[in-house]
């Protein structure tokens, strides 16, 4: 079945849900396997990309539009505000979480707004919450009207 949203063939039946995309972005390799590992635990249909810095997530978003984005907010050169600014620009239906140990809930949660993000997650969270901070983006009666 091919998922309208997405454009993707999922080879789903009715019952199934189509394929969800998530791109991890952070500067330590070992932040990002923790992530994988996470996600992969926890939803293992999920497809799963990775990048090192904004930069990369730039790039990757002119190859593939994921339907989430994991982004730390430092990273260098581009960091995730800047990579999430062009995101909303030219992706304007991905949705974003932000993740960082430098920015607290009441930092990150005004960069959230003032971009339109969806959400932030600290670090030290992310095995409790950055699964259902997901679906709960995703959920298309959690979506403002």
């Amino acid at each position: 079945m091919l998922d309208s949203a997405s454009g993707v063939y999922n080879g789903s039946t009715e019952n199934r849900s189509p394929i969800v995309h998530i791109l991890i972005a952070d500067d330590h390799k070992a932040v990002r396997d923790n992530l994988r590992s996470v996600l992969k635990e926890q939803q293992p249909h999920w497809e799963l990309s990775e990048a090192a810095n904004g930069k990369e997530v730039i790039e990757l978003f002119r190859k593939i539009a994921p339907d989430v984005a994991v982004l730390d907010i430092v990273m260098e050169p581009i960091g995730g505000i800047a990579a999430a600014y062009e995101i909303q620009r030219t992706h304007p239906a991905t949705k974003i979480i932000f993740i960082s140990n430098h920015y607290n809930i009441r930092e990150a949660s005004v960069v959230t707004r003032l971009l339109g993000a969806g959400a932030f997650v600290p670090k030290t969270e992310v095995v409790r919450l950055l699964v259902p901070t997901i679906k709960k983006l995703l959920d298309p009666t959690n979506q403002p009207s």
